[in-house]
Protein backbone atom coordinates (compact mmCIF):
# COMPACT_ATOMS: atom_id res chain seq x y z
CA UNK A 1 0.00 0.00 0.00
CA UNK A 2 2.81 2.03 -0.60
CA UNK A 3 4.55 4.08 -3.98
CA UNK A 4 6.82 3.28 -6.04
CA UNK A 5 8.14 5.96 -8.47
CA UNK A 6 9.04 5.33 -11.76
CA UNK A 7 10.11 7.23 -14.70
CA UNK A 8 7.02 9.64 -15.22
CA UNK A 9 5.10 9.63 -18.60
CA UNK A 10 5.50 12.34 -20.96
CA UNK A 11 1.76 13.11 -21.29
CA UNK A 12 1.37 13.06 -17.53
CA UNK A 13 4.11 15.43 -16.42
CA UNK A 14 2.62 18.16 -14.26
CA UNK A 15 1.58 21.14 -16.70
CA UNK A 16 0.04 18.72 -19.15
CA UNK A 17 -3.78 18.46 -20.05
CA UNK A 18 -4.06 15.54 -18.70
CA UNK A 19 -2.61 16.04 -15.32
CA UNK A 20 -4.91 18.89 -15.58
CA UNK A 21 -7.96 16.90 -15.74
CA UNK A 22 -6.72 14.28 -13.32
CA UNK A 23 -6.07 16.94 -10.49
CA UNK A 24 -9.25 18.62 -11.17
CA UNK A 25 -11.51 15.44 -10.89
CA UNK A 26 -9.80 14.38 -7.33
CA UNK A 27 -10.12 18.06 -6.22
CA UNK A 28 -13.92 18.18 -6.92
CA UNK A 29 -14.29 14.80 -5.20
CA UNK A 30 -11.80 15.90 -2.24
CA UNK A 31 -14.32 18.45 -1.88
CA UNK A 32 -17.41 16.64 -1.80
CA UNK A 33 -15.96 13.67 -0.03
CA UNK A 34 -15.08 16.43 2.74
CA UNK A 35 -18.41 18.45 3.33
CA UNK A 36 -19.62 14.33 2.97
CA UNK A 37 -17.93 13.36 5.91
CA UNK A 38 -18.07 17.05 7.90
CA UNK A 39 -22.34 16.79 7.32
CA UNK A 40 -22.58 13.13 7.88
CA UNK A 41 -21.04 13.07 11.10
CA UNK A 42 -22.14 16.24 12.79
CA UNK A 43 -25.57 14.92 11.89
CA UNK A 44 -24.42 11.52 13.52
CA UNK A 45 -23.61 13.23 16.78
CA UNK A 46 -26.84 15.35 16.97
CA UNK A 47 -29.23 12.37 16.14
CA UNK A 48 -26.96 9.98 19.00
CA UNK A 49 -28.30 12.35 21.61
CA UNK A 50 -31.70 11.16 21.06
CA UNK A 51 -32.04 8.09 22.75
CA UNK A 52 -34.49 6.19 20.49
CA UNK A 53 -32.10 6.94 17.70
CA UNK A 54 -30.10 3.78 18.81
CA UNK A 55 -27.20 5.24 17.70
CA UNK A 56 -25.74 5.41 21.23
CA UNK A 57 -25.56 2.13 21.68
CA UNK A 58 -22.42 2.08 18.91
CA UNK A 59 -20.32 4.18 21.11
CA UNK A 60 -20.50 7.52 19.26
CA UNK A 61 -17.17 8.82 19.73
CA UNK A 62 -15.52 5.95 19.31
CA UNK A 63 -17.31 5.52 15.65
CA UNK A 64 -16.29 9.70 15.17
CA UNK A 65 -12.90 9.02 15.85
CA UNK A 66 -12.77 6.09 13.42
CA UNK A 67 -14.53 8.14 10.88
CA UNK A 68 -12.06 10.93 11.40
CA UNK A 69 -9.13 8.21 10.76
CA UNK A 70 -10.68 7.24 7.83
CA UNK A 71 -10.93 11.01 6.18
CA UNK A 72 -7.24 10.96 6.59
CA UNK A 73 -6.52 8.19 4.72
CA UNK A 74 -9.04 8.71 2.16
CA UNK A 75 -7.68 12.24 1.53
CA UNK A 76 -3.95 10.62 1.50
CA UNK A 77 -5.27 8.92 -1.53
CA UNK A 78 -6.96 11.41 -3.44
CA UNK A 79 -4.45 13.89 -2.71
CA UNK A 80 -1.52 11.41 -4.01
CA UNK A 81 -3.83 10.39 -7.01
CA UNK A 82 -4.31 13.86 -8.34
CA UNK A 83 -0.41 15.15 -7.74
CA UNK A 84 2.61 13.73 -8.35
CA UNK A 85 4.85 16.29 -6.49
CA UNK A 86 2.92 15.57 -3.03
CA UNK A 87 5.50 15.83 0.15
CA UNK A 88 6.19 11.81 0.83
CA UNK A 89 6.60 13.57 4.66
CA UNK A 90 2.84 14.30 4.32
CA UNK A 91 1.50 11.10 2.53
CA UNK A 92 3.95 9.27 5.23
CA UNK A 93 1.79 11.34 8.45
CA UNK A 94 -1.49 10.79 6.68
CA UNK A 95 -0.61 7.49 5.96
CA UNK A 96 0.30 5.91 9.40
CA UNK A 97 -2.45 8.14 11.55
CA UNK A 98 -5.21 7.11 8.81
CA UNK A 99 -4.92 3.79 9.11
CA UNK A 100 -3.86 3.51 13.17
CA UNK A 101 -6.66 5.57 13.97
CA UNK A 102 -9.42 3.67 11.89
CA UNK A 103 -8.38 0.34 12.25
CA UNK A 104 -7.85 0.43 15.79
CA UNK A 105 -11.44 2.30 16.69
CA UNK A 106 -12.70 -0.68 14.04
CA UNK A 107 -10.93 -3.57 16.32
CA UNK A 108 -12.40 -1.57 19.32
CA UNK A 109 -16.18 -1.44 18.25
CA UNK A 110 -15.54 -5.30 17.56
CA UNK A 111 -14.85 -5.80 20.98
CA UNK A 112 -17.57 -3.97 22.63
CA UNK A 113 -20.05 -5.87 20.25
CA UNK A 114 -19.17 -9.07 21.24
CA UNK A 115 -19.08 -8.69 25.13
CA UNK A 116 -22.19 -6.28 25.66
CA UNK A 117 -23.94 -8.80 22.73
CA UNK A 118 -23.15 -12.17 25.30
CA UNK A 119 -23.77 -10.58 28.22
CA UNK A 120 -27.18 -9.41 27.07
CA UNK A 121 -28.08 -13.07 25.61
CA UNK A 122 -26.71 -14.68 28.42
CA UNK A 123 -29.05 -12.27 30.83
CA UNK A 124 -32.17 -12.87 28.75
CA UNK A 125 -31.43 -16.40 28.62
CA UNK A 126 -31.34 -16.76 32.52
CA UNK A 127 -34.21 -13.61 33.26
CA UNK A 128 -36.61 -16.29 31.65
CA UNK A 129 -38.04 -18.30 34.33
CA UNK A 130 -39.31 -21.61 31.85
CA UNK A 131 -36.66 -22.11 29.27
CA UNK A 132 -37.67 -25.32 28.66
CA UNK A 133 -41.19 -25.01 28.94
CA UNK A 134 -41.14 -22.46 26.26
CA UNK A 135 -39.09 -25.26 23.65
CA UNK A 136 -42.09 -27.36 24.16
CA UNK A 137 -44.36 -24.32 22.92
CA UNK A 138 -43.34 -25.63 19.63
CA UNK A 139 -46.03 -26.11 17.24
CA UNK A 140 -48.76 -25.33 19.69
CA UNK A 141 -51.48 -22.98 19.47
CA UNK A 142 -51.93 -21.07 22.71
CA UNK A 143 -55.99 -21.07 21.58
CA UNK A 144 -56.00 -24.98 21.71
CA UNK A 145 -53.87 -25.17 25.88
CA UNK A 146 -55.03 -22.66 27.80
CA UNK A 147 -52.54 -24.03 30.05
CA UNK A 148 -50.01 -22.16 28.01
CA UNK A 149 -51.21 -18.53 28.71
CA UNK A 150 -48.28 -15.91 29.77
CA UNK A 151 -46.59 -17.11 32.31
CA UNK A 152 -48.03 -20.30 32.88
CA UNK A 153 -45.14 -23.12 32.78
CA UNK A 154 -45.82 -26.72 31.64
CA UNK A 155 -43.71 -27.69 33.88
CA UNK A 156 -44.68 -30.21 37.32
CA UNK A 157 -43.25 -30.58 40.27
CA UNK A 158 -42.31 -34.10 39.81
CA UNK A 159 -40.53 -33.45 36.74
CA UNK A 160 -36.53 -33.85 38.34
CA UNK A 161 -35.00 -34.85 34.81
CA UNK A 162 -36.44 -31.78 33.39
CA UNK A 163 -35.07 -29.87 36.31
CA UNK A 164 -31.65 -31.14 36.93
CA UNK A 165 -31.04 -30.59 32.81
CA UNK A 166 -32.30 -27.47 32.71
CA UNK A 167 -29.92 -26.30 36.35
CA UNK A 168 -27.07 -27.30 35.25
CA UNK A 169 -27.59 -25.63 31.89
CA UNK A 170 -28.70 -22.51 33.28
CA UNK A 171 -25.44 -23.10 35.51
CA UNK A 172 -22.87 -23.13 32.81
CA UNK A 173 -24.63 -19.78 31.24
CA UNK A 174 -24.10 -17.71 34.26
CA UNK A 175 -20.85 -18.81 34.58
CA UNK A 176 -20.65 -17.39 30.99
CA UNK A 177 -22.24 -14.38 32.34
CA UNK A 178 -19.97 -13.77 35.13
CA UNK A 179 -16.83 -14.00 32.84
CA UNK A 180 -18.47 -11.66 30.10
CA UNK A 181 -19.47 -9.46 33.04
CA UNK A 182 -16.03 -9.23 34.68
CA UNK A 183 -14.44 -7.79 31.11
CA UNK A 184 -17.32 -5.12 30.81
CA UNK A 185 -15.15 -2.29 32.31
CA UNK A 186 -12.46 -3.58 29.64
CA UNK A 187 -14.83 -2.40 26.87
CA UNK A 188 -16.20 0.34 28.64
CA UNK A 189 -15.86 3.42 25.96
CA UNK A 190 -13.16 5.32 28.14
CA UNK A 191 -11.02 1.99 28.41
CA UNK A 192 -11.41 1.75 24.51
CA UNK A 193 -10.12 4.87 23.71
CA UNK A 194 -7.34 4.87 26.19
CA UNK A 195 -6.48 2.15 23.92
CA UNK A 196 -7.21 3.74 20.94
CA UNK A 197 -4.97 6.34 22.58
CA UNK A 198 -1.78 3.74 22.95
CA UNK A 199 -2.26 2.94 19.16
CA UNK A 200 -2.23 6.66 17.81
CA UNK A 201 0.64 7.65 20.67
CA UNK A 202 3.08 5.19 19.25
CA UNK A 203 2.08 5.74 15.68
CA UNK A 204 3.26 9.14 16.20
CA UNK A 205 6.73 8.21 18.40
CA UNK A 206 6.95 6.02 14.78
CA UNK A 207 6.69 8.90 12.26
CA UNK A 208 8.32 11.17 14.10
CA UNK A 209 11.54 8.62 13.98
CA UNK A 210 10.96 7.89 10.18
CA UNK A 211 11.38 11.82 9.61
CA UNK A 212 14.43 12.16 11.65
CA UNK A 213 16.19 8.97 10.30
CA UNK A 214 15.35 8.91 6.86
CA UNK A 215 16.01 12.13 4.85
CA UNK A 216 12.93 11.29 1.59
CA UNK A 217 10.59 11.43 4.66
CA UNK A 218 11.91 14.73 6.51
CA UNK A 219 10.75 18.01 6.32
CA UNK A 220 13.39 19.94 5.14
CA UNK A 221 13.81 19.86 2.30
CA UNK A 222 10.86 18.40 0.97
CA UNK A 223 10.79 15.54 -0.80
CA UNK A 224 8.17 14.94 -3.30
CA UNK A 225 9.98 11.46 -4.84
CA UNK A 226 9.06 8.41 -2.28
CA UNK A 227 10.02 4.88 -3.40
CA UNK A 228 8.98 1.77 -1.48
CA UNK A 229 11.40 2.03 1.51
CA UNK A 230 11.48 1.20 5.18
CA UNK A 231 9.22 3.98 6.21
CA UNK A 232 6.07 2.65 4.96
CA UNK A 233 6.60 -0.63 5.88
CA UNK A 234 5.80 -0.83 9.77
CA UNK A 235 2.24 0.24 9.30
CA UNK A 236 1.78 -1.55 6.02
CA UNK A 237 2.89 -4.70 8.45
CA UNK A 238 -0.40 -3.64 10.91
CA UNK A 239 -2.42 -3.24 8.32
CA UNK A 240 -1.99 -6.37 7.06
CA UNK A 241 -2.40 -8.32 10.36
CA UNK A 242 -5.40 -6.83 11.40
CA UNK A 243 -6.94 -7.24 8.05
CA UNK A 244 -5.81 -10.93 7.66
CA UNK A 245 -5.32 -12.21 10.96
CA UNK A 246 -7.23 -9.55 13.71
CA UNK A 247 -10.64 -9.14 11.86
CA UNK A 248 -11.24 -12.50 10.37
CA UNK A 249 -10.57 -13.83 14.72
CA UNK A 250 -13.15 -11.00 15.64
CA UNK A 251 -15.63 -11.78 13.38
CA UNK A 252 -15.22 -15.36 13.40
CA UNK A 253 -16.14 -14.87 17.18
CA UNK A 254 -19.21 -12.23 16.49
CA UNK A 255 -20.52 -14.02 13.70
CA UNK A 256 -23.53 -15.52 14.96
CA UNK A 257 -24.00 -12.34 17.14
CA UNK A 258 -27.05 -10.69 15.07
CA UNK A 259 -27.49 -7.21 16.72
CA UNK A 260 -30.27 -5.45 16.08
CA UNK A 261 -28.31 -2.30 14.97
CA UNK A 262 -26.44 -3.91 12.19
CA UNK A 263 -22.73 -3.00 13.76
CA UNK A 264 -21.40 -6.59 13.25
CA UNK A 265 -22.51 -6.45 9.68
CA UNK A 266 -20.87 -3.05 9.54
CA UNK A 267 -17.69 -4.85 10.66
CA UNK A 268 -17.71 -7.30 8.03
CA UNK A 269 -18.33 -4.76 5.18
CA UNK A 270 -15.20 -3.01 6.77
CA UNK A 271 -13.13 -6.32 6.53
CA UNK A 272 -14.17 -7.25 3.40
CA UNK A 273 -13.52 -3.72 1.54
CA UNK A 274 -10.72 -2.97 3.36
CA UNK A 275 -8.76 -6.32 2.26
CA UNK A 276 -10.49 -6.05 -1.46
CA UNK A 277 -8.86 -2.39 -1.84
CA UNK A 278 -5.62 -3.81 0.18
CA UNK A 279 -4.99 -6.35 -2.64
CA UNK A 280 -5.76 -3.97 -5.23
CA UNK A 281 -3.79 -1.18 -4.33
CA UNK A 282 -1.10 -3.31 -3.85
CA UNK A 283 -0.89 -5.23 -7.31
CA UNK A 284 -1.68 -1.22 -9.20
CA UNK A 285 1.22 0.32 -6.98
CA UNK A 286 3.81 -2.81 -7.39
CA UNK A 287 2.82 -4.44 -11.02
CA UNK A 288 1.12 -2.04 -13.03
CA UNK A 289 3.34 0.88 -13.33
CA UNK A 290 2.44 2.80 -16.27
CA UNK A 291 -1.22 2.42 -15.07
CA UNK A 292 0.14 3.61 -11.86
CA UNK A 293 1.31 6.80 -13.30
CA UNK A 294 -1.85 7.89 -15.04
CA UNK A 295 -3.93 6.95 -12.09
CA UNK A 296 -2.60 6.19 -8.96
CA UNK A 297 -3.37 3.27 -7.07
CA UNK A 298 -3.31 5.18 -3.99
CA UNK A 299 -7.20 6.27 -4.97
CA UNK A 300 -7.97 2.98 -3.29
CA UNK A 301 -7.38 4.28 -0.97
CA UNK A 302 -10.11 6.57 -0.55
CA UNK A 303 -12.42 3.98 -1.55
CA UNK A 304 -11.31 1.98 1.41
CA UNK A 305 -12.57 4.89 3.16
CA UNK A 306 -15.62 6.31 1.38
CA UNK A 307 -16.91 2.62 2.30
CA UNK A 308 -16.20 2.60 5.63
CA UNK A 309 -17.60 6.08 6.26
CA UNK A 310 -21.33 5.11 4.65
CA UNK A 311 -21.07 1.72 6.48
CA UNK A 312 -20.55 3.06 10.04
CA UNK A 313 -22.02 6.71 9.76
CA UNK A 314 -24.25 7.32 6.92
CA UNK A 315 -26.16 4.13 6.64
CA UNK A 316 -26.87 4.42 10.36
CA UNK A 317 -27.78 7.70 10.65
CA UNK A 318 -30.03 7.02 7.78
CA UNK A 319 -31.96 4.14 9.69
CA UNK A 320 -31.80 6.34 13.02
CA UNK A 321 -33.90 9.05 11.36
CA UNK A 322 -36.30 6.60 10.05
CA UNK A 323 -36.52 4.36 13.57
CA UNK A 324 -36.94 7.85 15.32
CA UNK A 325 -39.89 9.19 12.76
CA UNK A 326 -42.02 5.84 13.83
CA UNK A 327 -41.59 6.27 17.53
CA UNK A 328 -42.49 9.96 17.06
CA UNK A 329 -45.83 8.67 15.79
CA UNK A 330 -46.09 6.22 18.62
CA UNK A 331 -45.69 8.15 21.22
CA UNK A 332 -49.16 9.58 21.47
CA UNK A 333 -50.63 6.20 21.48
CA UNK A 334 -49.22 4.04 24.28
CA UNK A 335 -52.13 4.37 26.45
CA UNK A 336 -54.98 4.53 23.59
CA UNK A 337 -55.49 0.92 23.52
CA UNK A 338 -58.41 1.74 25.63
CA UNK A 339 -59.77 4.90 23.83
CA UNK A 340 -61.41 3.04 20.75
CA UNK A 341 -64.82 1.64 21.59
CA UNK A 342 -66.00 -1.46 20.79
CA UNK A 343 -67.32 -1.44 17.20
CA UNK A 344 -65.25 1.67 16.19
CA UNK A 345 -62.23 1.85 13.65
CA UNK A 346 -59.05 1.74 15.46
CA UNK A 347 -55.94 4.19 13.91
CA UNK A 348 -53.21 2.17 13.06
CA UNK A 349 -51.02 2.95 15.40
CA UNK A 350 -53.73 2.03 17.94
CA UNK A 351 -53.93 -1.36 16.31
CA UNK A 352 -50.41 -1.44 16.92
CA UNK A 353 -50.25 -1.09 20.76
CA UNK A 354 -53.05 -3.36 20.51
CA UNK A 355 -50.58 -5.94 18.52
CA UNK A 356 -47.56 -5.34 20.98
CA UNK A 357 -50.19 -6.25 23.73
CA UNK A 358 -51.21 -9.55 22.42
CA UNK A 359 -47.94 -10.17 21.69
CA UNK A 360 -46.76 -9.95 25.31
CA UNK A 361 -49.55 -11.97 26.56
CA UNK A 362 -48.47 -14.91 23.45
CA UNK A 363 -45.75 -17.04 24.81
CA UNK A 364 -44.30 -18.10 21.66
CA UNK A 365 -44.13 -14.71 20.26
CA UNK A 366 -42.71 -12.97 23.49
CA UNK A 367 -40.06 -15.83 23.39
CA UNK A 368 -38.47 -14.42 20.10
CA UNK A 369 -39.44 -10.83 21.14
CA UNK A 370 -37.46 -11.48 24.32
CA UNK A 371 -34.45 -12.51 22.03
CA UNK A 372 -34.57 -9.48 19.69
CA UNK A 373 -34.98 -7.36 22.69
CA UNK A 374 -31.12 -9.17 23.89
CA UNK A 375 -29.87 -8.02 20.16
CA UNK A 376 -31.42 -4.76 20.62
CA UNK A 377 -28.43 -4.68 23.82
CA UNK A 378 -32.26 -4.60 25.88
CA UNK A 379 -32.28 -7.95 28.07
CA UNK A 380 -32.70 -5.33 31.27
CA UNK A 381 -36.18 -4.43 29.88
CA UNK A 382 -37.44 -8.03 28.99
CA UNK A 383 -35.45 -9.21 32.75
CA UNK A 384 -37.76 -6.05 34.59
CA UNK A 385 -40.72 -7.89 33.07
CA UNK A 386 -40.08 -11.35 34.48
CA UNK A 387 -39.19 -10.23 37.60
CA UNK A 388 -42.49 -8.25 37.78
CA UNK A 389 -43.90 -11.25 36.58
CA UNK A 390 -42.60 -13.06 39.49
CA UNK A 391 -43.56 -11.07 41.87
CA UNK A 392 -47.00 -11.09 40.92
CA UNK A 393 -47.51 -14.49 41.13
CA UNK A 394 -45.17 -14.90 44.05
CA UNK A 395 -47.33 -12.01 45.72
CA UNK A 396 -50.99 -13.91 44.60
CA UNK A 397 -49.48 -17.42 46.46
CA UNK A 398 -48.58 -15.55 49.67
CA UNK A 399 -51.95 -13.27 49.91
CA UNK A 400 -54.61 -16.25 49.22
CA UNK A 401 -51.95 -18.53 51.85
CA UNK A 402 -54.26 -18.51 55.39
CA UNK A 403 -51.48 -18.45 57.72
CA UNK A 404 -49.01 -15.99 56.38
CA UNK A 405 -45.89 -16.75 58.59
CA UNK A 406 -45.96 -20.06 57.34
CA UNK A 407 -45.36 -18.82 53.77
CA UNK A 408 -41.87 -19.78 52.25
CA UNK A 409 -40.45 -17.43 49.77
CA UNK A 410 -39.66 -19.20 46.52
CA UNK A 411 -35.48 -19.06 45.78
CA UNK A 412 -34.51 -16.39 43.73
CA UNK A 413 -31.44 -15.77 41.11
CA UNK A 414 -29.25 -16.26 44.19
CA UNK A 415 -29.37 -20.25 43.69
CA UNK A 416 -27.35 -19.71 40.45
CA UNK A 417 -24.58 -17.82 42.12
CA UNK A 418 -24.11 -20.15 44.95
CA UNK A 419 -25.14 -23.92 43.51
CA UNK A 420 -22.29 -23.38 40.84
CA UNK A 421 -19.51 -23.74 43.66
CA UNK A 422 -21.41 -27.03 45.20
CA UNK A 423 -18.84 -29.85 43.10
CA UNK A 424 -21.66 -32.52 42.80
CA UNK A 425 -22.47 -34.70 40.43
CA UNK A 426 -25.96 -33.78 38.88
CA UNK A 427 -27.46 -37.08 38.58
CA UNK A 428 -27.50 -36.81 42.44
CA UNK A 429 -28.71 -33.59 43.04
CA UNK A 430 -30.80 -34.12 46.27
CA UNK A 431 -34.74 -33.99 46.05
CA UNK A 432 -34.04 -30.52 47.93
CA UNK A 433 -32.21 -29.05 45.18
CA UNK A 434 -34.67 -30.20 42.39
CA UNK A 435 -37.24 -28.70 43.88
CA UNK A 436 -35.50 -25.74 44.21
CA UNK A 437 -34.50 -25.50 40.35
CA UNK A 438 -38.26 -25.83 39.67
CA UNK A 439 -39.23 -23.36 41.87
CA UNK A 440 -37.26 -21.14 39.98
CA UNK A 441 -37.80 -21.83 36.89
CA UNK A 442 -41.37 -22.40 36.87
CA UNK A 443 -42.57 -20.93 39.94
CA UNK A 444 -44.98 -19.45 38.78
CA UNK A 445 -47.05 -22.89 38.85
CA UNK A 446 -47.35 -21.60 42.35
CA UNK A 447 -50.19 -18.86 40.99
CA UNK A 448 -52.13 -21.12 39.39
CA UNK A 449 -54.21 -19.99 36.04
CA UNK A 450 -54.79 -16.66 38.28
CA UNK A 451 -51.47 -15.38 37.11
CA UNK A 452 -51.85 -12.34 34.10
CA UNK A 453 -50.21 -10.81 31.58
CA UNK A 454 -47.73 -7.82 32.29
CA UNK A 455 -50.23 -5.19 31.51
CA UNK A 456 -52.17 -6.42 34.67
CA UNK A 457 -50.77 -4.69 37.64
CA UNK A 458 -50.09 -6.73 40.58
CA UNK A 459 -52.72 -4.83 42.22
CA UNK A 460 -54.94 -5.51 39.31
CA UNK A 461 -54.50 -9.01 40.06
CA UNK A 462 -55.37 -8.88 43.49
CA UNK A 463 -58.11 -7.41 43.28
CA UNK A 464 -59.34 -9.88 40.68
CA UNK A 465 -59.39 -12.25 44.10
CA UNK A 466 -60.38 -9.69 46.58
CA UNK A 467 -63.72 -7.57 46.68
CA UNK A 468 -62.50 -5.48 50.28
CA UNK A 469 -61.95 -1.89 48.72
CA UNK A 470 -58.73 -1.73 51.10
CA UNK A 471 -56.40 -3.70 48.61
CA UNK A 472 -55.19 -0.41 47.11
CA UNK A 473 -53.11 0.42 50.43
CA UNK A 474 -51.63 -3.42 50.61
CA UNK A 475 -48.06 -4.04 51.25
CA UNK A 476 -46.57 -6.72 49.72
CA UNK A 477 -45.46 -9.34 51.87
CA UNK A 478 -42.81 -9.37 54.37
CA UNK A 479 -40.88 -12.46 53.06
CA UNK A 480 -41.21 -10.53 49.30
CA UNK A 481 -39.79 -7.12 50.71
CA UNK A 482 -35.80 -8.80 50.34
CA UNK A 483 -36.69 -9.50 46.57
CA UNK A 484 -37.90 -5.98 46.26
CA UNK A 485 -34.46 -4.65 47.38
CA UNK A 486 -33.18 -7.14 45.17
CA UNK A 487 -34.88 -5.66 41.81
CA UNK A 488 -34.23 -2.26 43.06
CA UNK A 489 -30.36 -3.06 42.85
CA UNK A 490 -30.79 -4.62 39.99
CA UNK A 491 -33.24 -3.06 37.60
CA UNK A 492 -33.39 0.53 39.48
CA UNK A 493 -29.91 1.71 40.71
CA UNK A 494 -28.55 3.78 37.74
CA UNK A 495 -25.06 2.40 38.87
CA UNK A 496 -26.14 -1.27 37.86
CA UNK A 497 -25.22 -2.61 34.79
CA UNK A 498 -28.94 -3.74 34.37
CA UNK A 499 -30.40 -0.89 34.62
CA UNK A 500 -33.31 0.23 32.78
CA UNK A 501 -32.82 3.73 32.85
CA UNK A 502 -36.07 4.82 34.14
CA UNK A 503 -36.71 8.28 34.51
CA UNK A 504 -35.41 10.38 37.23
CA UNK A 505 -38.56 11.34 38.56
CA UNK A 506 -39.67 7.27 38.90
CA UNK A 507 -36.36 6.27 40.37
CA UNK A 508 -36.73 9.01 42.83
CA UNK A 509 -39.75 7.73 43.92
CA UNK A 510 -39.09 4.27 44.21
CA UNK A 511 -36.57 5.15 45.88
CA UNK A 512 -38.36 7.62 48.62
CA UNK A 513 -40.82 4.92 49.02
CA UNK A 514 -38.74 1.88 50.19
CA UNK A 515 -36.66 4.45 52.36
CA UNK A 516 -39.82 5.29 53.88
CA UNK A 517 -40.64 1.16 54.52
CA UNK A 518 -43.89 2.10 51.94
CA UNK A 519 -44.03 -1.77 50.23
CA UNK A 520 -47.50 -1.08 48.81
CA UNK A 521 -48.42 -3.29 45.67
CA UNK A 522 -48.16 -0.17 43.16
CA UNK A 523 -44.27 0.44 43.89
CA UNK A 524 -42.92 -0.82 40.20
CA UNK A 525 -46.11 0.09 38.36
CA UNK A 526 -44.35 3.10 37.19
CA UNK A 527 -41.07 1.81 36.67
CA UNK A 528 -42.78 -1.14 35.03
CA UNK A 529 -44.90 1.38 32.41
CA UNK A 530 -41.78 3.10 31.66
CA UNK A 531 -40.09 -0.26 30.70
CA UNK A 532 -43.35 -1.28 28.43
CA UNK A 533 -42.91 2.36 26.85
CA UNK A 534 -39.06 2.19 25.77
CA UNK A 535 -39.89 -1.65 24.85
CA UNK A 536 -43.05 -0.35 22.99
CA UNK A 537 -41.27 2.71 21.41
CA UNK A 538 -37.66 1.23 20.79
CA UNK A 539 -37.38 -2.57 20.53
CA UNK A 540 -40.93 -2.92 19.62
CA UNK A 541 -40.51 -0.91 16.39
CA UNK A 542 -37.50 -2.56 15.46
CA UNK A 543 -39.44 -6.14 15.66
CA UNK A 544 -41.92 -5.51 13.71
CA UNK A 545 -39.71 -3.98 10.72
CA UNK A 546 -37.21 -6.45 11.00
Amino acid sequence: MVETQDVILSDWVPGTRNYHIRASVMLAISVVYTLFVLVTSIMFVIKARNKRSGLSKRYVTIVIVQAFGCYLAGVNGLVTAALNNWACFGKLWLFNLGFLISLSAMSARAFHLMVTYKVHELSSMLSTRNPKGIDSLQGLSPKNEPSLRFGNSPLGPGNSTVAISESVSRLKQARQLEKYKRMLPYVREKMLMLYMAVFIFLGIILTLVINITDKQFGIRPVETICIFYWGFLPITAVVVVFFFLVFPVILWLIWRDTDAYGIRNDLIICDTVGIICMVITLIWVNALHETQQKWPGMSFVWVYAIFIHVTSVFIPLLHSIQHMRSSEDQDGVFTAENMADDGLPMTSNISRRAAFNRMLDDPLEYQHFRIFAASCFCSELTGFIEEYQSLKARTLVLLKTTEPSSAVEQPDDSFLRTSKEININRFRLSQCMVDNALAMYAEVNAAGTSLTGINISILQSVQDDKTDDKTVDMQFPASLIGRLHAVYREYVDPNSFASVNASASVVKRISERMHCNDYTLTLLDDLKGDVLFMLYSDVYSRYIRK
